[in-house]
Parts: structure tokens; C-alpha cells; sequence
């Protein structure tokens, strides 16, 4: 794999932090952090579900939520992320 992982696994109630600036006076800025309350996804051919976007919980912000979505709570949408993980040994 190229010291990356192929898959993620998405469980509801993980900690999260959001990685990208997409609401600056809302408050949902790099850094965030939060707690994933819903996936959204679709289904291929062959069964396997791919995520499209989450419901992410964001205790810090401020303003309005979006329709449909409670207070604090703000969208994050499909998108490409590189990570490293570094092994102690």
C-alpha cells in the first residue's frame, strides 16, 4: 500500500477532525474537532459502500445550522486525504 491504508472504517460517535476551512465565521475551520453522527453513501455494482459524505457534531461553532441539520452539527463532503502513520520502532 505504500504506507497508506486502503479503507478507513466510518463508526458512529468516532472523534473526528475536520481538515479544511469551509465556514471560517461558523467556525468549522482546520482543526475542528468533532464527533461523526451520520454517513451518507452510495452502493456500487458489486455491493461495496462508498461514502459521500457525514454529519459531523462541531461543539464550537457558532451560527445557523443548515436545513435539516441540528445545532452544531455541519456536513462534510467526499474528498480525496493523504495521511501518514508513523511507527515508534
Amino acid at each position: 500500500t505504500g504506507g497508506r491504508l486502503g479503507k478507513i472504517p466510518l463508526v458512529l460517535g468516532m472523534p473526528v477532525m475536520i481538515t479544511s476551512n469551509f465556514d471560517v465565521e461558523g467556525g468549522i475551520v482546520n482543526g475542528s474537532r468533532g464527533i461523526l453522527k451520520h454517513v451518507r453513501y452510495y452502493e456500487d455494482k458489486d455491493g461495496n459502500k462508498h461514502a459521500t459524505s457525514c454529519v459531523v457534531e462541531v461543539p464550537d461553532t457558532s451560527g445557523d445550522a443548515l436545513p435539516d441539520l441540528k445545532e452544531h452539527e455541519a456536513v462534510a463532503i467526499q474528498d480525496s486525504v493523504d495521511f501518514t502513520l508513523k511507527h515508534p520502532h
